[in-house]
C-alpha cells in the first residue's frame, strides 16, 4: 500500500526528479499524515519529504486542507479496488476485512473521523469529498443488494438503500468507538470482526 511505500527512501528509489511530482507529494503527504498526525505535519514537512519547494506544493494542491482531500480521496480510490467482489455478502465480508486493515493505521482513521466531521460545512475544503465519500459508498451498496435480488440471492423485499445507509453509518460508528476504546490490558477488538457480525444479522434476515 502506498502509505507503506512512502514512510522511507528505501535503496534504489528513483529521485525525486524521476517521479511524477503531484504522486509523489501524494505519497509523502500519506506516510506523514499517518505516521504524525494532521496537525503536527506541515505544509513544509511534506515539502521537505517530497524534495519541492513548499509553493511547488501548494501549486498542485492549493492548501494544506486541500493536499488532505486528495490524500481521503485516494484512499477511497484504494479502497473501491479493494472492495471489487463478486455478490452483496462478498461484499460485505470485504468490508470488514477492509475494517481490519484499516486498524493498523489509527492515525489515518483518526484524521478520517476528523475530517468527516469538519467536512459537514459547506465551506470547508474537504465538503465535496465527504458528500461524494458517502453517496459513493451508499451507492456501491445498494447496487450490490439491488444486483442480489436479481440474481436471488437477496430477498426481494429488502430495503436495499435502507441497508446500505445503516452499513455506512454503523461502520463509521465502529470506527469511532474504536478509537475512542481504552480497554488495559484487554483484548483489542477487532473492527472487521464486529462489521462481520451486522453482515450476518442482514444476511440472516435477508438472504434467500
Amino acid at each position: 500500500m502506498l502509505v507503506a511505500d512512502a514512510q522511507t527512501r528505501r535503496p534504489g528509489r528513483p529521485r525525486a526528479g524521476g517521479e511524477d511530482k503531484r504522486e509523489r507529494i501524494l505519497a509523502e503527504a500519506i506516510a506523514l499524515f499517518a505516521r504524525k498526525g494532521y496537525a503536527a505535519t506541515s505544509v513544509a514537512d511534506i515539502a521537505a519529504a517530497a524534495q519541492i519547494s513548499k509553493a511547488g506544493l501548494l501549486h498542485h494542491f492549493g492548501s494544506k486542507e486541500g493536499l488532505y482531500s486528495a490524500v481521503l480521496e485516494h484512499r477511497d480510490a484504494v479502497d473501491v479496488l479493494a472492495l471489487e467482489s463478486g455478490s452483496v455478502w462478498d461484499l460485505l465480508e470485504g468490508f470488514a476485512d477492509l475494517m481490519d486493515r484499516n486498524s493498523r493505521t489509527p492515525s489515518m482513521v483518526g484524521l478520517y473521523m476528523a475530517m468527516a466531521v469538519d467536512g459537514t460545512a459547506a465551506d470547508h475544503p474537504a465538503h465535496r469529498w465527504l458528500v461524494q465519500h458517502f453517496e459513493n459508498a451508499v451507492l456501491t451498496l445498494e447496487r450490490a443488494f439491488e444486483q442480489g435480488k436479481t440474481v436471488g440471492i437477496v430477498h426481494p423485499d429488502a430495503p436495499s438503500l435502507a441497508l446500505a445507509r445503516s452499513v455506512v453509518a454503523i461502520a463509521d460508528g465502529i470506527q469511532l468507538q474504536w478509537l475512542c476504546e481504552d480497554v488495559p490490558g484487554g483484548k483489542p477488538v477487532r473492527m472487521g470482526d464486529q462489521m462481520r457480525q451486522l453482515a450476518d444479522l442482514i444476511q440472516a434476515r435477508w438472504a434467500t
